[in-house]
């Protein structure tokens, strides 16, 4: 008999108690649904999260912050107070608080020093505008950030930035001024933003760069490039006592193979600097978004283990019942592989309906979730799908279901075939 001809007699035989084969089906059902619903959950976010977060590129860059001592550490993440500690000077007579993350310009310049390799080290220059306008249109509220050398935004229309005074749209702003944002792309944006302890309006006219990707944060801010910031952020906070003292700054390398990021990361950790790059953010957030699709999986595990004692139950029942027909099996002679086969492939197509209407139903009901969702509940996030269903991920929740039923009819299957023929026909 070939494997054709066993799938075949398998499947007949699973209809000789259609309600106990549908049970046990609908047993894995339940799990096979579940692990569906909860890994589309878990591929929606991180599809989301990727549009999101990948709207800035930058293979060269690493974001630095100062790196509090251990003993802070420890002290920020409990509920201690914090001991203060008096400021000091290096060697070059920079002043270092310990008790701030800020860090002064000269000390970012200093950096580059003990860091080969690097072209540039860019401040975070903070910006803060009243309102832009497009060629004397009307006014909206804008906010303003800074796209350091060397990080590129994706773009709807235009290009990245070639030289100073030039802005890149946010897309929900770039449509308010014009709904075919390609028109904007050359145009002349006025920035006003207030300097000064009076308070004084400033306006600085800007050429329209590009119009940018919808994004988390390219959704929200105006970007500018980083000359343009510069000026600005020096006309704002001249008289304040923290100018030219920043929280943040990046680090543009020459190249951007692992290697050296990975060798800068660790020097700049022994200057007390903490180095990220763009994939190391991404890695976490993908990380976070993994450890609750595991969580939730866990759930459809435990159903699929439970169901798994059905398909025992089912197959055992179905050994006692056909003990004389397999005698006369075996008595005619079919081999003991082939009966473990017989009962083996039963287990698998228990596993593969169960898997195949978990699947269908999932699609379906996910399917009908997000057009319901999109238009009521998660309007506001564009492009957001709550359940992603991706075909690799299907077929291997179909794998895995199919798998784990082998495995829960292994047992039957080995009794069947170590049945004595002679003894079976005897069977009552």
């Amino acid at each position: 008999m070939k494997l054709w001809d066993l799938a075949r007699t398998a499947n007949r035989n699973l209809f000789r108690a259609k309600l106990r084969t549908f049970l046990t089906v609908m047993a894995i059902f339940v799990g096979a649904f579940t692990l569906v619903m909860t890994n589309g959950v878990g591929d929606g976010l991180r599809d989301y999260v990727e549009m999101q977060v990948k709207t800035f590129e930058g293979e060269r860059i690493l974001f630095v912050r100062k790196k509090l001592p251990a003993e802070l550490e420890e002290q920020a993440n409990s509920s201690a107070p914090v001991e203060y500690k008096e400021a000091t000077e290096d060697g070059e007579g920079n002043l270092i608080d310990p008790n701030s993350l800020a860090v002064s310009l000269d000390q970012i310049d200093t950096l580059k020093e003990n860091l080969p390799d690097v072209r540039s080290i860019t401040p975070a220059y903070r910006v803060n505008a009243e309102y832009i306008a497009v060629e004397g249109g009307k006014k909206y509220q804008v906010g303003i950030g800074m796209l350091s050398e060397g990080v590129e935004q994706k773009l709807e229309a235009g290009k990245m930035f070639d030289g100073r005074d030039q802005i890149i749209l946010p897309i929900h702003l770039a449509r308010a001024f014009d709904e075919k944002i390609e028109n904007l792309v050359g145009k002349t944006a006025t920035l006003a933003y207030r300097v000064g302890k009076e308070r004084e309006m400033k306006t600085r006219d800007l050429k329209i760069a590009g119009v940018a990707t919808k994004g988390m944060i390219s959704n929200l801010n105006a970007f500018v490039d980083t000359d343009t910031a510069r000026a600005i952020y020096t006309e704002q906070n001249s008289d304040t006592p923290n100018f030219n003292y920043f929280n943040n700054f990046t680090v543009q390398l020459e190249r951007g193979d692992k290697d050296l990021l990975e060798t800068t990361k660790e020097r700049l950790d022994k200057l007390g600097f903490v180095g990220l790059g763009i994939a190391d953010i991404e890695k976490r957030t993908y990380d976070a978004i993994g450890i609750l699709q595991v969580g939730l999986n866990v759930f459809a595990l435990v159903a699929l283990l439970a169901a798994s004692f059905g398909i025992i139950n089912t197959l055992v029942i179905a050994v006692m019942e056909r003990t004389k027909e397999i005698g006369l099996q075996k008595a005619l002679g079919m081999g003991r592989f082939k009966v473990f086969l017989l009962f083996s492939i039963e287990s698998v197509l228990i596993g593969f309906w169960g898997a195949m209407l978990g699947i269908v139903s999932a699609i379906g009901i996910g399917s009908a979730a997000n057009s319901f969702l999109s238009a009521t509940y998660l309007e506001s996030f564009e492009g957001f799908s709550l359940f992603a269903f991706r075909p690799l991920a299907l077929g291997a929740v179909l794998l895995l279901v199919c798998a784990i039923a082998f495995v829960a009819g292994v047992m039957p299957a080995i009794r069947a075939s170590r049945l004595d023929p002679i003894e079976a026909l005897r069977y009552e």
